[in-house]
This record gives C-alpha cells, structure tokens and sequence, in this order.
C-alpha cells in the first residue's frame, strides 16, 4: 500500500478528496426542501432580504406567519449571501439558499491543506488533515443547511492563511467578512495580531483596525438603504449584545462546552418519517475523529511548549481560543458552537499521524486510523444527509455517537 501512495503524486490525492467532499456535500442538497432546524431563521430571513421586507433588519418587528422568525441577532453578510444565491440561480428552493454554504464547505477542505502546508511542513500531515475534515460530520453538517457558521469558520481560516503568507491588506478583508457573519469570529483576531507581531509587522495592524468595521458597516448597506436610521443601527447593536449576553433560555439539544470534544451532544435538526423508516439530519460530528483528534490536540500542546514551535503553538491556540471562551458564556450552547476549533483539531491530528508515518514500522496503525475515521463517516452519513433507513437501525446513530439523550 505505502508504495501506491507513494507512486500516486499529493496533487492527485488532493483533487480526490476535493472531489469526495463536494459529491458528499451536494448529495441530496435539495433535502428537505422547507426549512430546517434554525433556517426558520436565517434562510427565512434571507428570502425575505430578497423580497425587499425592511421589517426583517430589526429585533422590533414580527414575521408574517407561524414557525419562523426574523433574524437580526448575528450580522447580515451570511444571509445576505444565501439572498445573492436565490438571486443568481432564480430560485427560492433549499438548495438554493443552502448552495453558498456548501461551496465554502467545500472551499474550506482546500484551506486546511494550505494551512497545513505553512504550519506543519509536511504535504503528507496536510493530506491527512484536509481528508479527516472533509469527512468532519459537523462542518459537513453546517455546510448544508442555511446558518452562518460555515461562513465565519472559512473566512476566518483564509484571513489567517493570508497573513501566514503576508497578504495583510487580504486578510483584515476576508476577516472583515467573517465578522460581518458571526460576531463570534473575534476570536481569530488574537491569533491573527500576535501572528503579524511575531512577523515584525506591526503597522499592518492598521489594516485591522479600518478594513474589517468598514466591511461590517457596508454588509448593513440594505439596512440603511431600506429607510432605516444610524440610530436604529447603534440599538440594534445594543440589542444584539443583550440578546447573546443576557438571554435566558434553554433548549433540549443544548450542551456544555466541555463535552463537545466528545461528541456527547449532536442537534436533531430534521425528521420525516416513512411507513417503515425514518429520515433524519442531525449536527453531530465524528465520534472518532473527535476523540483522536482531541487526544492529538493534547499531545500537539505539549510537543509546542517542549520544543518552543511557534508554528504547532498557532494551531494549539487557535483550537483553545475558539474553545475556552464559551466555559464562560451566560447563553445556552449547542454543538456547532465547536465548528470553528475542528480545523485545528484536524491539523493537530494530520502532524501526529504524520509523525507516525514518518517510521515505516508504524504505517498500517495509521492507515487503521484513517478507516476508522472514515468507518465512522459512512455510518453518520445518512444521519447527516437524510436518507431514508429502517426504523430500527436508527439506535446505531446513538451507539456510534454515545449520545447522553435520545430522540
């Protein structure tokens, strides 16, 4: 086997997996074809930013009928993106506004395999950490329904890869886009500063500091466009940090921070159910990829601090400060809460298997590995996408999954 890997060029390996993973994420797109889990919201909300309603900018007002609701608690860039999908392919289908996602998820699997050629040198560990993601069942999730994690989490993986590579104008851009996504993206912004500092490059930082509030303010153009005031978009700032910092809510599928790396949590986000079998799609993640993958982080920490890498440093915090800060969160917490850490889970997990491989007494180990990963895949998969299957075999889900609860 390690001499037809080693005949077979890495360009080649890479076109495959980019391959599998957009026949994986196109697969079935169109399903379910209304609204899912909180596209109630966000998709909702971005059909009505293209039928021209002012009334969905603003925490103040109510959506027209039952099950669905207007969408202001996260900046607009995401969903106007889905309304520039339905626009571009005359379309108001969930394909359609899931398209954009899906693209990026796809986009988002080349990422780690340039990322993990400027921080783990190694084309091998970056082949292994580009497959492990792309058969990563959380990003694959969020990929393929209408939220805005999928777009914070590739926007920030490229602002950070552009200022790897010292494209430092780029980079506070594609942040910018992030942030105008998810507010959440913040979080990359510690990583990004003490990168261009460490490069010497401290007067870029300027760049921060204009181009991503100008690229938030210009995601609200239609807000201001559609009649509404400056004042209304200070208070509705303000309503925004009330709503992520004071709310008190709970929710059946929430979960602690500290057990997503376990995959205890996974969100049910749709059902149908057949005369003997049933259609599900959840936000769960890997069971195995989870586990190993946080065991590599472990070990990817401890080899930084031991031989005072800067470059594993950057991948062991970036992965601790998408993490941590929600031990600390006053809301209620779900799963995709962890998506933007996987790709560093995946990178610490490419460098040790890289390591491994590197002894040839030691390759079939992590070939086992990568079966196992992709075992575990293919026994999600239908969970994530679904397919309709026999009634009775939904239990290997929860098994696979060692899920606290069951639906």
């Amino acid at each position: 086997m390690s001499k037809l890997i080693s005949r077979i060029n890495h360009k080649q390996i890479l076109i495959f997996i980019l391959i599998l993973a957009a026949f994986l994420r196109l697969f079935r797109l169109d399903y379910p074809s209304k609204f899912m889990f909180d596209e109630v919201y966000h998709a909702y909300t971005a059909t009505q930013y293209l039928q021209g309603n002012k009334d969905a900018w603003v925490w103040w007002t109510k959506a027209p009928k039952e099950g669905v609701a207007y969408e202001w608690t996260h900046p607009p860039l995401a969903k106007e993106i889905m309304t520039a999908s339905m626009f571009l392919v005359k379309s108001q289908d969930g394909w359609a506004w899931r398209l954009p996602g899906v693209l990026l998820g796809i986009f988002s699997v080349f990422l780690i395999y340039l990322l993990g050629l400027k921080l783990l040198n190694s084309r091998v560990a970056s082949l292994i950490a580009a497959f492990v993601f792309s058969i990563d069942g959380l990003n694959f999730a969020q990929s393929r329904i209408g939220m805005n994690d999928i777009y914070y989490v590739t926007f920030a993986l490229l602002s950070l890869l552009l200022v790897l590579n010292k494209k430092y104008f780029l980079a506070a851009l594609f942040f910018g886009f992030a942030f105008a996504s998810k507010w959440a993206a913040i979080y990359m912004l510690l990583i990004l500063v003490s990168l261009i500092l460490i490069q010497k490059a401290k007067f870029k930082l300027i760049y921060f500091f204009i181009i991503p509030p100008a690229v938030y303010l210009l995601s609200y153009t239609p807000f201001f466009l559609s009649g509404h005031t400056p004042a209304q978009f200070w208070e509705l700032q303000n309503q925004m940090w009330w709503y992520h910092t004071n709310l008190k809510a709970t929710h059946s599928y929430s979960s602690p921070w500290w057990s997503w790396p376990l995959n205890l949590y996974p969100v049910w986000y749709f059902v149908e159910y057949g005369k003997d079998t049933i259609a599900n799609i959840y936000g769960s993640g890997n069971s195995v990829l989870f586990w190993l993958g946080s065991l590599a982080v472990v070990l990817t920490i401890w080899e930084a601090i031991k031989i005072k890498s800067q470059k594993l440093f950057t991948v062991a915090l970036a992965f601790l400060v998408f993490w941590l800060p929600w031990s600390v969160s006053p809301r209620i917490m779900f799963l995709y809460h962890f998506a933007p850490t996987l790709p560093f889970l995946c990178l610490s997990l490419g460098h040790q298997l890289n390591g491994l491989w590197q002894t040839k007494e030691k390759r079939k180990f992590v070939y086992l590995v990568l079966i196992l990963i992709a075992l575990s895949f293919i026994i999600v998969y239908p969970f994530l996408t679904g397919i309709p299957i026999p009634k009775n075999l939904v239990k290997i889900f929860f098994l696979t999954n060692l899920s606290k609860y069951q639906f």
